[in-house]
């Protein structure tokens, strides 16, 4: 049999638990606090481009070389249902660590193609993706055009 002691801790230690889980689902509701959408993703998230898996790589190609990093090698991805996208291979020369290897793919979709935004060396390193959005609008503006 428990003491009233034990189960008065046990008490007020589930209580601070349930509190504490509640307040982390609280979402900021001034702007400017909190985490706003970025206009890139995070590490780990998809990021959605408007245009097909070619003209990513494409324009990756471009932008790539402007921020450190050389596109090595690109090619078509496939899996059991058929074509998926396109496969890029990054590589950057650091400082210290040397050479970096990253790849990742430019998955299709019917809103153009997404990209996994990773830290290591699976997906679109971080630093490229806030330019290769940009470049993404910039292209889809001209396009467009008046």
């Amino acid at each position: 049999m428990q003491s009233p002691r034990a189960t008065a801790y046990l008490l007020s230690l589930l209580l601070c638990l349930a509190g504490l889980s509640s307040c982390s689902t609280v979402k900021s509701l001034v702007p400017g606090m909190g985490k706003d959408k970025p206009a890139a993703a995070d590490s780990g998230e998809r990021l959605h481009l408007s245009v097909p898996p070619e003209e990513a790589v494409a324009i990756l190609r471009e932008v790539a070389p402007q921020n450190g990093w050389q596109v090595v090698s690109i090619g078509d991805q496939f899996d059991m249902q058929g074509p998926r996208g396109k496969y890029f291979r990054l590589e950057t020369d650091r400082f210290i660590g040397g050479r970096k290897s990253v790849s990742g793919v430019f998955f299709s979709e019917p809103s153009g193609t997404y990209v996994i935004v990773g830290k290591q060396d699976t997906g679109l390193p971080e630093a490229l993706a806030a330019p290769l959005t940009a470049a993404v609008e910039a292209r889809k503006g001209v396009t467009e055009g008046p």
